[in-house]
């Protein structure tokens, strides 16, 4: 028995002979193909099962699209090649060109995963509300209430009103901050750190895992717990300061004008996912967790005062992002003995 780099799993002697319309031997096929899946890969086959589930059992707009689009990502990650494989390895007839072509596409085999964060979220806006049709937003009237239990009053509106231009621009900046965790830290466990030698790093299937489902342990309460963020009320947003700031302030606003969605507010998945990565990196660089550390807790009170986020879906996303890492730790313990 052995096992293929960059993967966990050990490659068997699975029959891959079949004919052709023969039900046997598709099954063989399918079977020969998950084979060499690891748990990030049975991870995301699960979430796009979940969510056409939710389309078709509630019929939410355009279920039909959601259903072939999830579908074919399923046969695309089945017809994806299994990890390690010959064309992964460098050639010595390679030219410069062919060199970086094949290091970018290995990457972006391994991580494809990341590449389909944004469709997700975006997807939201189909499947938001699925359960309550009749009562859309119904949960935001219960996060209202537990900010002002917990805090005393509407940290969003508080925390904002008591800031200036440049308290904005930091805030903004903190807010950015989350590009560069989702994709530092991707590219920090790939590498695995300046004593690593290969790629993937040690710790990369634990990061990958543990941050794919910090996302999607969030994402998948927004058909069932619909709620938009303070910023979306308009009696709210009556009579505060608008935000001041120069760069960061105006590039998180034109991204928010672009690609914001109504209602996927609780739990936030800015805050799981970050959070799911920087624990998932301490498995194997602490250092560098360490600094994700800070700019995840920075990136958690931007999130509050942007007021994008009640104060309780940052507390809700750093409870997924716990319970993420620990799920992802679990799964991708192989990953790190056999390194």
């Amino acid at each position: 028995m052995r096992y293929v780099p960059g993967s966990l799993e050990p490659v068997s002697g699975v029959r891959r002979s079949h004919s052709i319309g023969d039900t046997s031997g598709s099954n063989e096929w399918v079977a020969a193909r998950t084979a060499s899946w690891i748990p990030l890969d049975w991870v995301l086959a699960a979430y796009v099962t979940f969510v056409a589930l939710v389309a078709i059992v509630w019929t939410v707009p355009s279920w039909q699209y959601i259903l072939a689009g999830h579908t074919a990502i399923v046969v695309g990650l089945l017809l994806l090649p299994p990890r390690g494989s010959a064309w992964e390895q460098p050639c010595a007839t390679d030219s410069r060109w062919l060199s970086g072509a094949r290091s970018v596409a290995r990457f972006l085999r391994y991580t494809y995963p990341a590449l389909l964060l944004t469709p997700f979220f975006e997807e939201v806006s189909l499947t938001v509300n699925a359960a309550a049709v009749d009562a859309p937003y119904w949960f935001e009237h219960y996060l209202f209430n537990a900010d002002i239990t917990l805090f005393g009053g509407t940290p969003a509106v508080m925390l904002s009103q008591a800031g200036n231009p440049v308290l904005d621009e930091i805030m903004h900046a903190f807010y950015f901050s989350y590009f560069l965790l989702i994709i530092g830290g991707s590219v920090i466990a790939w590498n695995g750190g300046f004593r690593t030698r290969g790629t993937p790093g040690r710790g990369f299937h634990t990061a990958m895992t543990c941050m794919m489902l910090g996302f999607f342990l969030s994402y998948v309460w927004y058909p069932f717990l619909p709620a938009r963020g303070p910023w979306e009320h308009p009696e709210v947003m009556a009579g505060l300061r608008p935000f001041g700031g120069w760069v960061f302030t105006r590039i998180i606003e034109f991204i928010i004008a672009g690609a914001a969605v109504s209602g996927g507010c609780f739990p936030s998945a800015h805050v799981s996912g970050a959070w799911a990565v920087t624990f998932g990196l301490y498995a194997t660089d602490r250092k560098a967790a360490l600094w994700f550390g800070l700019l995840a807790a920075g990136l958690s009170v931007a999130c509050v005062y942007t007021r994008y986020h009640h104060a309780v879906d940052v507390l809700a996303g750093l409870s997924v992002a716990t319970v993420a890492a620990m799920i992802g730790f679990r799964l991708t313990r192989k990953s790190l003995d056999y390194h």
